[in-house]
């Protein structure tokens, strides 16, 4: 029985191993995912990654007068920190989050719209933290 457990623990130690290999750490990325299931923080902002993210008319022009791209917001949301305080969490259908970052030393807010039903993600407004609000309907 000791001879089983032994090599089977030795398996597991050669296949944690091989895992943690490559460019592409999987055992550290699932641990990781395994941890922050039940921060609320890193939940939110998973839902907000989305490939077809859409700009409104007011965030357009808000990147404009900003200088920033449409990359440059979204990296918002790689360490960014929902403001809970300042978001609509409870609203229906479409729930409105307001995520807090620095990019290029300023403090940036932005403001995403995600639509539970068909898991679409809008950015509605981009603005500096403590400042008047620009491009204004």
């Amino acid at each position: 029985m000791i001879k089983r457990f032994l090599l089977f623990g030795l398996g597991a130690i050669i296949s944690i191993f091989f895992l943690s290999l490559g460019p592409e750490n999987r055992l550290k990325e699932t641990f990781y995912h395994y941890v922050n299931y039940f921060d609320l923080n890193e939940r939110v902002l998973y839902h907000l990654r989305s490939d077809a993210t859409v700009f409104s008319t007011k965030s357009e022009c808000q990147l404009l007068y900003y200088v920033l791209s449409k990359e440059d917001v979204l990296t918002i949301l790689d360490g960014g920190e929902v403001n809970f305080s300042k978001s609509d969490k409870n609203s229906s259908p479409c729930k409105l989050y307001l995520i807090e970052n620095e990019i290029n030393n300023k403090i940036y807010e932005v403001l995403f719209e995600f639509c539970d039903n068909e898991q679409n993600v809008s950015v509605i407004n981009i603005n500096i933290l403590d400042q008047a609000s620009v491009c204004n309907d």
